[in-house]
Formats: C-alpha cells, structure tokens, sequence
C-alpha cells in the first residue's frame, strides 16, 4: 500500500519545521556564530516550501513558490559557510551563488511556461538541482579546514549523494518519458531523501558551532595559561614559573655541574628617571630579547622582578656561564635603548650549585655575588663560592661597557 503523498509532504515539512526550530533553539541558548542563522533560515524556507508542494494539486501555482524554496537550498547552505568562515574567503565570488541560482530556478520557470507536460518540467528541475548541488559540493571541498572537520565532509557527503539522486531522476524520467511511469513510489523515496539530506545540516550546523567554540577555549586556555607562566614585557617565565622549571630541569639533569647567573641592569631607576619608564620597559624588552636568543633549549631564564633576571645552566661549569654572561652583554650592546644617550650595561652573580644545595639557596647566593658586582663598580660577572659562615668569591670578571 503506497503512502497518501500529500500527507506525506505535510510530515516531511513538519519534520524540516522542528529541525529549524532545534536549530532555532540551540542557538539561542548560547553563543553562535556568523553564518548559523543562515543554515536555520535554509531549514525555514525548505520546509515552507515543502509545505507548499503538499497542496500543488490544489493550488498548481504553489509549485513556483515551492521549487524555489526548494531550490535555494545548497546555495543557502553554501551562503552560511561563506559567513561561517569569513577568514578563509573562497576564491569564487559570492555574487556567483546568486546568479547561479537566479539562472537555475529561470530556466526551470521557462520550462514552466512554456511546457504543460510535467516530465520536462521534471527533468530541468532535476539537471539545475544537480548542478547546484554540485556547484556548492566542489566550494565545501575548497575551504581550507575541510580536511579536518567531519561536519563539512558529511556536507559535501549530503551534497554529492543529492547530485547522484537528482542525475538519475533525471535519466528516469527521460528513459520513461512520462510522469506516471514514475510512480509514486520513486516520488516518495525521493522526498525521503531529500528531507534526510536536508536534515543532515541541523548536525553539521550544531557541530561546526560546537567545534568552534572547542577551539576558542583550547585557545583561551592556552592563553590564560601563557599569562599565568610568561612575563608580559620581556616574553620569559615569571618567576613562579622559573621555579617550576627549574625544578624539572634539575631532576632531569644527569651531570652534576649546574651554574645559576643572576643579574639585572645597572642603574636602572637612573634610566627611568631621566628618560622615562617607556625607555626603561623598552630596555627590559630587549633584556629578555637577548637573554632568550642567547641560551640553550635545556636552559631555563626567566624574570625575578623589577629588572632583575636570572639563568639556570644545566650541564654547565661556572667558566662556561661567565662566557654565556658574555655573550648576553654583547647581544645587548648591539642594541642600544637611546642611541647616544644610553646603553645598557649589566652586573651578574655566577653561582655553581653543590650537591644537596636547593634552588633557593643558589639563588640566596647569586644574589649575594650579584650585589658584591654592584660594590666593585658594576659592569661586572663576580663568581660566588660556598664559604665557612660568610660569603666568599673566586674572582671577578668585567663584562661590556663601564658602568657609568
């Protein structure tokens, strides 16, 4: 027993209704993007269109109305993905969506006209259907993140089936010449598809959101994250992350020579007084700036505070650190802050730590050589020893530029 077709359309259409309305709804329960409330129009206009169709044979002019609708649907898909990815523009204008469209649904409406045979009418209707869905499949498959997104490969798995299922009702209808040969069991299968494949945006357009807002909040969480580890001026671990890593560092370190360098920038509160705190965030970017394309992978720099800075140094000898000391100097000479007026010059604390010896110890002790390099005249490496109850140093080194 064959479905009353008429009643069947009118299911169809209220299926496509309440997909629009779910659409609707997720979208209006949180935050959506350009280009969703184009799929939830598409929905809209082809179950309005449906609904038309129930009532042709009443109203045989509802047919124009409800090919239209019908029509439109890959173009408007299609319409939503060009808003959707605005960042990613396709190399195909949108100005040709809407004359592609415009010329499809003419011709079929010539053919309209012109024949009262419905098989021609069929037939145009099917051939400017498929390459509609064609057009729309091939610019889905262009987009940069299609490789990567299943919402958009079921798309174009939707959009291509459509091409398929419209080509041959086109054959059919040409091999049979007629519209009863047909049947109406070819008509509801195809109304089956064709709301199925209708339907498939209502995931696509829910899944393509929920991507997104996955991807904003990786983001968001990575970049929490890099505020919370990285000083905002000079690009290098806080000092909370500098004890983390250098913590990881030292457990992961085999070889027992460690050197830690502390240091800052001599008369720095001279810099920002005379010139400005603008001068003197700029010399604590390039600070850092030289610091980092100074060290190793394995090394660990990061920020103490104020313009004081510190390097741990796995796998180093306190000779090799002076030579790293050196080698920051020279990269910050090469970058004067105020050509002619100022130009940096640095005092550091070099410290070996021993066996057993914390990072807050070894600290404790550059600190101590650090401010033994300020009192010998700055511009200046001064290693610090472990000393019996008192600070003891091995020697001091002059580095760059006299301190003035």
């Amino acid at each position: 027993m064959s479905p009353h077709f008429p009643t069947l359309l009118l299911i169809s259409g209220a299926m496509l209704l309440m997909s629009a309305g779910v659409l609707a709804l997720f979208g209006s329960s949180r935050s959506v993007y350009r280009g969703y409330w184009a799929w939830v129009s598409v929905q809209l206009l082809v179950a309005i269109g449906v609904f038309a169709s129930a009532f042709n044979d009443q109203y045989p002019q509802l047919l124009v109305l409800a090919n239209l609708l019908t029509l439109q649907w890959p173009i408007g898909l299609l319409q939503g993905l060009r808003r959707f990815y605005t960042r990613h523009p396709l190399r195909v204008p949108q100005m040709v969506d809407g004359v592609l469209i415009a010329t499809a649904y003419l011709l079929w409406f010539g053919t309209w006209v012109v024949f009262q045979d419905q098989a021609p009418q069929m037939v145009t209707f099917g051939a400017v259907a498929a390459v509609l869905h064609l057009y729309a499949a091939v610019l889905v498959v262009c987009l940069r993140e299609f490789k990567q997104n299943s919402a958009l490969q079921l798309l174009v798995l939707a959009l291509l089936a459509g091409v398929g299922v419209h080509a041959l009702r086109v054959i059919d209808f040409i091999s049979h010449g007629n519209t009863a040969a047909w049947g109406t069991s070819h008509a509801v299968g195809y109304t089956i598809f064709a709301v199925l494949m209708a339907l498939s945006v209502v995931y696509a357009g829910m899944l393509l959101t929920h991507e997104r807002t996955e991807l904003r909040l990786r983001y968001s969480k990575r970049r929490l994250r890099y505020l919370a580890d990285i000083d905002a001026l000079t690009k290098i671990p806080n000092r909370r992350r500098f004890h983390e890593l250098s913590a990881r560092a030292l457990i992961g370190n085999k070889s027992a020579e460690t050197s830690l360098l502390m240091f800052d920038i001599d008369h720095f509160k001279r810099i920002n007084d005379t010139l400005g705190h603008a001068v003197g965030d700029e010399a604590l970017r390039q600070l850092g700036n030289c610091t980092r394309d100074t060290l190793r992978e394995l090394d660990v720099a990061g920020r103490l505070g104020g313009d004081e800075f510190a390097v741990l140094l796995p796998e180093t000898k306190v000779d090799e650190a002076l030579t790293v000391a050196s080698r920051i100097v020279s990269s910050v000479e090469r970058q004067p802050i105020a050509p002619g007026i100022a130009r940096l010059s640095l005092s550091f604390g070099v410290v070996q730590l021993q066996r057993g010896e914390t990072l807050i110890e070894a600290l404790r002790r550059a600190d101590v050589a650090l401010y033994e390099a300020k009192r010998q005249g700055r511009s200046r490496a001064v290693i610090g020893q472990v000393g019996e109850g008192k600070p003891a140093f091995a020697r001091s080194r002059p580095l760059g530029l006299a301190a003035v």
